[in-house]
């Protein structure tokens, strides 16, 4: 392993490499590339997890206004890119930073948002 690599391992280290906190940083690293602001203000991605796989997520440290229980179900509502409609595999990505497995899923939308936390 070459010392650049052994580097940025390092470096990367010292930082969350999954969950919300790595998955924000993403999207807002990209963003900043384009001079935009980083968040789509009309959808969201919501994610409904499989009741056996909600112990998983407490690790990934999702808020309470992010992760809660509707209609039975245990929902993850994370807001998306300004540009996610143009991204290749937005979804596949999105479930790698935030360190959920496709498994731990039963459903898998974007969804208008509600909110007007940006």
């Amino acid at each position: 392993m070459s010392s650049f690599i052994k580097g940025r391992h390092s470096f990367n280290s010292m930082f969350q490499t999954k969950g919300y906190k790595a998955y924000k940083q993403h999207w807002e690293d990209q963003a900043g590339f384009m001079d935009k602001p980083p968040w789509n203000k009309d959808k969201v991605l919501k994610l409904t997890i499989s009741t056996d796989f909600v112990e998983n997520l407490k690790e990934l440290q999702f808020s309470n206004h992010s992760l809660r229980k509707e209609k039975g179900k245990h929902t993850l509502r994370v807001k998306v890119p300004y540009n996610y409609s143009d991204l290749d595999d937005f979804e596949i990505k999105s479930l790698d930073l935030l360190g959920i497995k496709e498994n731990w899923l039963t459903d898998i939308s974007l969804d208008n948002s509600h909110c007007s936390h940006y």
